[in-house]
């Protein structure tokens, strides 16, 4: 059995080659892909007071250290619009007079050359007002700073009060 084996690969891997050199076998080819850099955007938006015009900040990056041009469209609550030149660096557009409350900021992204980088767009919902606008949640304007529970608190200075107690406890009396 061994020798039928060891000559049937005998004859197999000179066959396999001569098909590799003729090329009869399944061609070579390269895997999909768009040759476009990805890019991504990001809105950003101050906190605005009520009456004054809002600040929409878009800033589109792209992998590696190269600088994606285009246009920018803003668009705030569907009811301001407005294109603007990217040239690489963050852009400030000064929206609409906005009355209290919750409203929506969309930018998308159109590059001067599709072929070397990719579309992007991005929203961001905000708050105009004093009580939204530091994320409190209408509790003075003040942010959540994300400190811990008076709970944790206790049981941490309870933990320090125990092991000092135990250290003092087991020193030797001199």
């Amino acid at each position: 059995m061994r020798r039928h084996l060891a000559l049937g690969c005998a004859l197999a891997a000179p066959f396999a080659f001569l098909l590799a050199l003729t090329g009869m076998a399944s061609p070579a080819t390269a895997d999909p892909y768009t040759p476009a850099v990805p890019t991504t955007c990001r809105v950003t938006v101050p906190a605005t007071v009520v009456g004054d015009r809002v600040v929409i900040r878009v800033r589109v990056s792209a992998a590696g250290n190269v600088r994606p041009t285009g246009t920018v469209t803003v668009d705030v609550d569907d009811t301001f619009t407005k294109a603007v030149r990217y040239d690489g660096v963050m852009v400030e557009v000064r929206g609409p007079r906005l009355a209290r409350g919750e409203h929506r900021a969309r930018a998308v992204f159109v590059p001067d050359d599709p072929t070397r980088f990719s579309r992007c767009r991005d929203s961001v919902t905000f708050n105009v007002g004093a009580q939204g606008s530091g994320g409190g949640g209408g509790q003075g304007g003040l942010p959540n700073t994300g400190g811990p529970h008076v709970g944790f608190l206790l049981a941490g200075i309870g933990l320090v009060v125990a092991g000092g107690g135990l250290v003092e406890r087991g020193r030797r009396r001199a």
